[in-house]
């Protein structure tokens, strides 16, 4: 499912284009966000999924919970009712698989500039060295765009990726939810059109 992000050109093309370029690190997470230059205002955040059919699921509940325990270390209060919150906070999540080769592929994730909630996932652009041998790498990835109730107007958007061997505990997108939800909104609302990476501890 695919949903324009930005309703009225709140943020530059070139500037959005950095949310599909971005490269993930093993072991850690590269986090890329934008926000209006307006003050960032805190409230009661309602928090619902880009794609409807997964509200109702165990795995959105699950995520959208790790989203909801940043969101008030933040300052925000997650509420469970849409009706009179301030802010609706919009989650998409994906994974996805690449080969690398030696453990070093950056890989390149495109979900599309100017797009947000892309459900067909993360469109991996693998950069392969020569020799060495081959073997899979786990891409996660997670999305929040917080907008106004009110009149629906974007104030903060963000993306977290990161990357870890496939079969390694680290490889489901269940264990990668919390960290990429903790590092999404480590010192919100963060530096606006950057790519931040944050290594693992």
């Amino acid at each position: 499912m695919t949903r324009n992000f930005i309703a009225n050109a709140m943020l530059p093309v070139a500037a959005l284009a950095l949310l599909g370029a971005c490269t993930a690190v093993p072991g850690g997470t590269d986090v890329t966000r934008f926000h209006s230059d307006a003050p960032q205002s805190r409230g009661t955040v309602y928090l619902e999924p880009v794609v409807a059919d997964w509200a109702d699921t165990l795995q959105f509940r699950q995520y959208a919970g790790a989203v909801a325990a940043e969101l008030s270390a933040a300052g925000f209060t997650p509420v469970r009712d849409r009706d009179g919150a301030d802010l609706i906070g919009a989650i998409d999540y994906a994974q996805n698989t690449r080969e690398a080769i030696g453990g070093r592929s950056p890989v390149s994730i495109g979900v599309g500039g100017g797009t947000f909630g892309r459900r067909s996932g993360i469109s991996l652009g693998t950069s392969l060295g020569l020799g060495g041998k081959p073997k899979d790498v786990k891409v996660s990835m997670l999305e929040l765009r917080l907008s106004r109730a009110s009149d629906g107007q974007p104030i903060w958007e963000g993306r977290a990726v990161t990357e870890a061997k496939e079969g390694s505990e680290a490889a489901s997108l269940s264990a990668a939810i919390p960290a990429l939800a903790a590092d999404l909104l480590r010192d919100f609302p963060g530096p606006s059109g950057e790519t931040v990476t944050y290594k693992a501890n």
